[in-house]
């Protein structure tokens, strides 16, 4: 063993052992653990009413789509996390930053939603399903936010970086709402299960050379930002997703 595999394994052990990453690695279980539980109870309880009422069709066909639904979301919890654990196989193309940013709002009727499109196409290396999901959901979440009236979603090219920007006219989180914000299972007030959505999105940013960062907005409001590298389409040998017009959606 030479000084270089001593200084590999000093390293990877400071990943779980520095305070912060304990910490990190605590949040995260005791998030899995409260949602589980949850799920749990809500299929252990519903099991329970559905023996009682055995006499009644209608009743236990009710407490069934119940255990159903637990079921599913227990399953949607999982799936995430299998997703931020890197086990989700991914295929990164390039893709159209204005194509992504008109499919994650189109399918949102309220609150008002403003897209504000860069005029020159931006591009980035991404995998398409995950980057909709992971995006999908945070804008998802916004829109939903008590005191939300509208959303604004804008791409631009910053030198070699490429910016999606969504922010949210709702209630400024607080310096330590923002600091928790990218906490798994975090449930802030009018802002449920966040966290869990922003880490999905932090990670998929990592795993593609970007980042993503969160403030409050002046006056008021949420803002997300995510950063990627500008991609490089003639060495993936794949063109962008397709052309939007450059008005607002």
């Amino acid at each position: 063993m030479g000084r270089a595999d001593d200084d590999d394994r000093e390293r990877a052990g400071k990943g779980i052992l520095h305070p912060e990453g304990m910490r990190a690695a605590r949040d995260l279980a005791s998030g899995v653990v409260h949602e589980v539980n949850n799920v749990l109870g809500v299929i252990i309880g519903n099991a329970h009413l559905a023996k009682k009422n055995l006499s009644s069709t209608e009743a236990v066909e009710h407490y069934i789509v119940e255990v159903r639904n637990a079921a599913e979301e227990g399953r949607e919890i999982m799936r995430q996390l299998s997703m931020l654990a890197g086990d989700a196989s991914t295929r990164a193309r390039v893709i159209s930053l204005n194509d992504l940013a008109h499919q994650i709002v189109s399918g949102l009727a309220t609150p008002v939603v403003h897209a504000e499109l860069s005029t020159v196409d931006p591009t980035v290396c991404l995998d398409l399903w995950l980057a909709q999901d992971a995006l999908s959901s945070v804008v998802g979440l916004l829109s939903a936010t008590r005191s939300v009236t509208s959303v604004k979603v804008a791409t631009r090219i910053l030198g070699q970086a490429a910016m999606l920007t969504i922010e949210d006219d709702g209630p400024s989180p607080s310096k330590e709402e923002l600091a928790a914000l990218f906490t798994p299972f975090t449930n802030l007030e009018r802002r449920p299960k966040i966290g869990l959505e922003l880490t999905k999105l932090a990670h998929l940013a990592e795993r593609h050379g970007g980042h993503v960062a969160a403030a409050a907005c002046e006056p008021h409001g949420l803002r997300v930002v995510l950063t990627l590298p500008i991609a490089d389409e003639a060495s993936l040998n794949d063109g962008p997703g397709v052309s939007l017009p450059k008005e607002s959606v």
